[in-house]
């Protein structure tokens, strides 16, 4: 089987179309999204449909989640919230029906797909001990599993449990080991948080144990106009990192741990 596997669109159609165009070249069986389709974006209805239509399954990420009242958004940065607000205010029926019905997880073919991380959809597994972690926790949670899919970090990445780090740079093929499981990251479709504000999917090929690696560019300027147009802040498609990043995220994550995870289902 071969798949696209995308993430965190965040409900930007010009980057959507961007990823799903270059896709649709790729000789795909289906399509593996690890969630995050609204959120930050001008165009959750039109993102959520797009996206509900692919073959293939789909898992809830955290923004999804507060969108349509199944968590709560008080871990979010300000620009989230605001986005958030918004966004559950346009939400049309059908997209939010379908945003409720993700599932916080799935699998398909080995392959398992979670958001945050296999416990939490709010959790960034970012350092290589946090992706070893998860990949002892998805023994718990899909034993039968040898691929672990992720979002949530707008990062690339390629961690197997014994090789550890496999990309070297956010764009590349990586062949992966067949006797350890392995956690993927596509990166994010719809909002980069590097100084590249191109989209990032990945292309995964399960027979040959090919993970590629893709940034693509897209009509950023027609995004951050139309961000404009709805009275949101332009640069909520391109988000990036500051020096600041890294102590609010520590910030964050200590009281994360300390706080229960509610999210109605």
């Amino acid at each position: 089987m071969r798949y696209g596997v995308i993430a965190d669109v965040h409900a930007n159609l010009h980057a959507r179309e961007a990823a799903l165009a270059f896709l649709a070249t790729q000789e795909l069986d289906g399509y593996l999204c690890a969630g995050d389709l609204v959120g930050y974006g001008p165009f959750p209805n039109e993102c959520v449909r797009r996206v509900a239509a692919l073959r293939g399954p789909c898992v809830a990420g955290n923004h999804d989640l507060i969108a349509t009242g199944r968590l709560s958004d008080e871990l979010c940065i300000p620009l989230a919230q605001a986005s958030l607000r918004w966004t559950s205010e346009v939400l049309e029926d059908e997209p939010r029906a379908l945003l409720r019905a993700l599932p916080l997880a799935a699998t398909a073919d080995g392959v398992a797909i979670h958001h945050g991380s296999v416990r939490d959809p709010q959790e960034y597994v970012v350092t290589e001990a946090q992706a070893l972690a998860a990949l002892d926790d998805l023994v718990d949670v899909a034993p039968a599993a040898s691929v672990l899919i992720l979002g949530h970090t707008h990062r690339p990445a390629a961690v197997g449990r014994r090789s550890g780090s496999l990309l070297g740079a956010g764009t590349g093929e990586v062949r992966l080991p067949t006797d350890e499981p392995v956690l993927l990251n596509p990166g994010a479709v719809g909002q980069s948080r590097s100084r590249d504000p191109r989209g990032r999917v990945m292309v995964l090929d399960l027979a040959t144990r090919v993970a590629s690696f893709h940034a693509l560019d897209y009509d950023v300027e027609g995004c951050r106009q139309a961000l404009r147009d709805r009275g949101l802040p332009p640069g909520s498609c391109h988000r990036p990192r500051s020096r600041w990043d890294g102590v609010t995220g520590a910030v964050k994550r200590r009281v994360r741990r300390l706080l229960p995870v509610s999210i109605t289902l």
